[in-house]
């Protein structure tokens, strides 16, 4: 009888074994969190916040390490986060948010899908700008209308190359690209010194963050907000929506500047199993609306309002993605102009 027992518990060498649980998976392992963008912007500011707040959060406790992967206007480490790095739930990252919509462009180096990610969530709800340097004489999108204006870009597939495009396009904006500049920082100190009149793509939390100087000093006059619903500490500013002329605009403003409400949206790679992508999910909803969590960002003057879920960012994104394709084909032609 205990010979016919040990049959039935003991396994055998060759029989599957059980997965271990997400917490011993977890425990005295190190995270990989990647941002494609360099020290100190804002992508990289968001990204070490919640660094210091998620671990706690995950079965394990893991140790989370950040690490900065520049390169092709973020898409660099895009790529990597979706070809390279293993599936397993040991890497997270915070891209732009304006990469998700790479692929459906046909832009050859997005070499992802983004509706594969596994999304964890928004740390919150932003607005990108269109800004310019109080010395440049740009006051208001009208002055943008009647002279050229320089504008820095951190990459050809960045919205700081096709937001401009897409205004001089619907709006009669003569703005002008500069392609070359590694990140948004580099591009605000290029204003500072006097090279770019302008940068439209800075978003407003991101302004406050890493630039505040620029409005407590008022070096900057902020000419358009960039989004589908206004921010409410910039009641004063245009909202590009409201400056559509007709359904087919507002259904390409709607389909460029839709992504914002994931303003700050974390991902882990395609493949990683559920239970783990649950357990990531969770830490993630918890960590955002952590006290500490939310002083540590008041303290960095990081705007956190008004984060959503994972499944949120599935549903934006599952949006995005069902636009028709004839107002996908007109928007890419007018990301594509030279």
């Amino acid at each position: 009888m205990l010979a016919a027992l040990l049959l039935v518990v003991v396994p055998s060498p060759g029989q599957a074994q059980s997965p271990p649980s997400v917490e011993s998976f977890y425990k005295d392992k190190r995270v990989r969190m990647l941002v494609g963008y360099g020290v100190g912007t804002g992508n990289d500011l968001y990204l070490r916040l919640l660094a210091r707040h998620i671990g706690k959060y995950i079965p394990g406790k893991p140790a989370m390490v950040p690490e900065n992967m520049p390169g092709a206007g973020g898409i660099v480490m895009f790529n990597h986060l979706y070809n390279v790095a293993a599936r397993d739930g040991l890497v997270l990252a915070h891209p732009g948010r304006s990469l998700v919509t790479e692929p459906l462009y046909g832009n050859a180096q997005a070499r992802y899908d983004a509706l594969k990610f596994g999304w964890l969530g928004s740390m919150n709800r932003d607005v990108a700008t269109c800004i310019a340097w109080a010395k440049s004489g740009i006051n208001s999108i009208e002055d943008a209308r009647r002279r050229e204006v320089a504008v820095g870009a951190t990459g050809a597939a960045a919205e700081s190359n096709y937001f401009p495009k897409l205004l001089n396009a619907v709006l009669g904006t003569r703005f002008k690209t500069v392609l070359g500049y590694p990140d948004s920082g580099a591009v605000g100190i290029a204003m500072e010194r006097g090279e770019l009149d302008g940068y439209c793509s800075f978003t407003w939390a991101a302004i406050k963050s890493a630039r505040p100087n620029w409005l407590a000093d008022r070096q900057i006059n902020v000419l358009l907000q960039l989004s589908m619903n206004k921010h409410p500490e910039l009641p004063g500013v245009p909202l590009v929506a409201d400056l559509a002329k007709d359904d087919a605009t507002r259904r390409i403003l709607t389909l460029a500047f839709g992504a914002q409400k994931m303003g700050r949206p974390v991902a882990t790679t395609p493949g990683v199993p559920v239970e783990r992508l649950a357990a990531l999910r969770r830490a993630f909803d918890a960590a955002v609306k952590d006290p500490d969590f939310r002083e540590d960002a008041r303290r960095s003057a990081l705007e956190v309002e008004g984060p959503i879920t994972g499944q949120e960012v599935d549903e934006v994104l599952g949006g995005i993605y069902a636009t028709p394709r004839e107002i996908v084909q007109r928007y890419e032609a007018i990301r594509n102009q030279r």
